[in-house]
């Protein structure tokens, strides 16, 4: 069962909406949706408080969100969330979104479960914000975006696109690879950039179809997918 292999996490402060959870309500609601089978897993929300009544408020309210178990984690930030939550992690894989992403449409959650199980190789699977078919060109080497990406063609569970971007938008993650390989390489406040800065390094140096191989670093869906995921931004104001 999906509840014995995978755990998510959504990561959450204090928003300019704040204490409305409205933005993060969206998030979830948009999960459950789409992503069959995760009511029954363990759904984790760590939030970084501050010490104000505005984010006491917030704390309340967050409690009152179904199906998730709140975490309340003072001054903390998303590195040490993501970390904490995934060393203390019980299952085999790992499910992040932060608190302003949205899902557009179903996702086979237990045929990407099938496929890690079924290929050791599979570590990484990114939900897209952009499609699949139209790859990030722009030159700009420290945003970790899609420069390269093409279809994989030996999984049979479900499409995946091989591609050297790994970043911290909404993925299931392979935990014993992030805590054991991975982990070594987070330096700083970010884990994407650290990542990110890793894989491109070992790209350059040994060619993306090693190391991609290596990494194990992929996209859902086949290249012809439309974005699956969208950005609300948490940082506004006020939601209509």
């Amino acid at each position: 069962m999906i509840k014995d292999k995978l755990t998510g996490l959504i990561t959450t402060h204090i928003l300019p909406t704040a204490p409305s959870v409205e933005v993060i309500k969206r998030c979830t609601d948009s999960i459950f949706k789409n992503l069959e089978g995760i009511k029954d897993c363990k759904l984790l929300v760590y939030c970084d408080s501050k010490d104000s009544n505005i984010s006491r408020e917030y704390l309340k309210n967050l409690n009152t969100l179904e199906h998730v178990e709140i975490v309340d984690n003072p001054s903390s930030g998303l590195r040490v969330n993501y970390q904490s939550a995934i060393e203390k992690c019980e299952t085999d894989y790992f499910f992040f979104c932060e608190h302003d992403w949205i899902f557009l449409r179903p996702v086979e959650l237990e045929k990407i479960i099938d496929c890690m199980e079924n290929n050791p190789g599979v570590n990484y699977i990114k939900f897209n914000c952009r499609d699949n078919c139209t790859p990030d060109l722009r030159p700009l080497p420290a945003v970790p975006w899609e420069t390269y990406i093409e279809e994989e063609d030996q999984i049979k569970e479900c499409s995946l696109m091989r591609t050297n971007s790994i970043t911290t938008h909404p993925h299931i993650i392979r935990r014993n690879k992030f805590v054991n390989d991975w982990l070594p390489f987070i330096q700083g406040p970010s884990i994407e950039v650290s990542l990110y800065s890793t894989y491109k390094r070992e790209i350059e140096q040994n060619g993306f179809s090693k190391t991609q191989k290596k990494w194990g670093v992929f996209n859902y869906g086949s290249k012809n997918d439309k974005q699956i995921i969208d950005h609300l931004d948490g940082n506004k104001k006020e939601y209509k």
